[in-house]
């Protein structure tokens, strides 16, 4: 079952239709204390989903014995807090590494043997050609997914990632039966240099396809799993080979049809590129990226994501440009999430110019996005909701919409509602747009600490060029604006 369909399905109990939110920290869904601090975070924030680990040590600690006590816990305090959840399955790996395995399963290197990265090592994560590790996992995902279906009332469970950045840091899996299987297989007689990349992609799809299986004999819901991605050009040993990246998604995809589809953990590379190769052919889900507003901005009004969650967002809680934008982001996802045509843009640093220009065609217009040199931030979302008529919200930007459109009228929008009308100076008499944005640094707050608008300090078009006051753009606006033609 795909993701939009699960979600139309579940209308009646108003499940989002956009997953927007944060990836707990790997421990903090460990205890129910951790859990409460973690999801009330969350709900501060604005955030309409959470994904939350489940580790198989602490469900199965003994074989064949089942504690469910902290998946409960996680339901209840989600419901509690109107949140939903992606479930994280760390079984047989995590970040390439078999740390979350119960220990029944760690000291049995006999039954579950590893994958050691040379052939003598005698150490490293489960080998993938592991059938009892597999059978193993298999039997607890699918133990986890039939409580899942009968424990889960209220349907806060929207979807589940199968293991965790799966894959070896070598060129192969080096074990007995990894070497048997890549003696065996075609890619060994292969020329092309990322033949070893092929063969671990299969090896390491069938497995988790095998667990996808059997949870979704259990309950169909919609599963994926996520990729550590890395530079086209980086060395075996730097990352885990042979999980979902760009150059193997085909075979994944062939070889693992029980998921619904394949995530891209987007740090470093590219924003853009890695979006564009994800949401080709499946649903854009980004279960881990920096907690960095523009890059929420840009999945989700230009690339169409379904989902989006910074990693680790506990640790941002006392950062108020973070906060402040997740605010924003919050208010807006009515709209983002109605279905609306919208464009979206974000500078990314060492790759655009400061003073970058987008051009983002939106029904009969066409926005000309201006960054600010020397703002630290550019970024936003367009969204349209009549002919003639958009809500914007971003900062570090002007924009302009050619020489024979204007704005008829223009207001700044709070909590749903007109908090100023804008004209004038502040919009250059309406021949522009400028995302001046909400100021949140400490001697600017009114003393209840509620933020106040950035101030121009004369014209807007002055102020674009004053850097002195450009650092003090930090959190995004919200603008509706209605447009004519001249």
């Amino acid at each position: 079952m795909s993701l939009l369909l699960l979600l139309s399905c579940q209308e009646r109990r108003e499940a989002p239709a956009v997953l927007w939110g944060g990836e707990m920290h790997n421990s903090n869904a460990s205890t129910p204390e951790s859990i409460d601090a973690s999801l009330e975070l969350a709900a501060k924030l604005g955030f309409n989903a959470v994904l939350a680990p489940v580790s198989w040590e602490l469900l199965e600690p003994v074989q064949g014995e089942f504690d469910f006590t902290l998946v409960d816990y996680l339901l209840e305090a989600a419901d509690k807090r109107n949140l939903y959840l992606g479930l994280l399955w760390f079984g047989t790996w995590k970040n390439g590494e078999s740390s979350y395995p119960p220990l029944w399963v760690k000291s049995d290197t006999a039954t579950y043997f590893r994958a050691p990265t040379c052939v003598a090592e005698k150490t490293g994560p489960i080998s993938p050609f592991c059938e009892a590790a597999c059978e193993a996992d298999s039997r607890a995902f699918q133990t986890l997914m039939t409580h899942l279906k009968k424990a889960d009332v209220h349907r806060r469970v929207l979807c589940v990632q199968v293991e965790n950045e799966v894959g070896v840091f070598a060129e192969r899996d080096f074990s007995a039966a990894g070497m048997k299987a890549w003696e065996e297989s075609p890619w060994s007689r292969s020329d092309d240099p990322l033949a070893p990349q092929y063969f671990m992609a299969e090896a390491y799809a069938r497995y988790v396809d095998a667990v996808a299986a059997a949870g979704k004999e259990a309950y169909d819901l919609p599963l994926y799993t996520n990729a550590w991605l890395a530079d086209a050009d980086k060395a075996y040993g730097k990352y885990p080979n042979g999980g979902p990246r760009v150059a193997v998604l085909d075979i994944w995809k062939k070889n693992a049809p029980h998921l619904d589809w394949l995530s891209p953990d987007i740090y470093g590379l590219d924003l853009r590129e890695m979006c564009a190769a994800y949401a080709d052919g499946q649903p854009l889900f980004i279960p881990e990226t920096n907690c960095k507003a523009g890059r929420c901005w840009y999945a989700l009004g230009e690339a169409g994501a379904k989902g989006v969650f910074g990693f680790g967002y506990e640790e941002h809680f006392d950062d108020p440009y973070y906060t402040a934008e997740c605010k924003v982001i919050s208010e807006m996802m009515p709209l983002i999430a109605g279905g609306h045509p919208m464009r979206g843009f974000v500078r990314i640093d060492k790759k655009d110019a400061p003073d970058a220009v987008f051009e983002l065609p939106l029904g009969d217009c066409t926005f000309c996005v201006h960054c600010i040199d020397g703002e630290k931030n550019a970024h936003g979302i367009i969204v349209q909701t009549a002919p003639d008529e958009f809500t914007v919200a971003g900062v570090g930007a002007w924009i302009d919409f050619g020489p024979s459109t204007r704005i008829a009228f223009c207001e700044e929008l709070r909590d749903g509602k007109r908090w100023q009308v804008l004209n004038g100076d502040e919009t250059g008499h309406h021949n522009m747009l400028y995302l001046r944005g909400r100021l949140s640094l400490e001697d600017d707050e009114t003393s209840d600490g509620t933020l106040i608008p950035a101030p121009f300090y004369g014209l807007s078009y002055q102020r674009r060029f004053r850097p002195a006051f450009q650092e003090r753009f930090k959190v995004s606006g919200i603008y509706r604006i209605k447009l004519y033609d001249l």
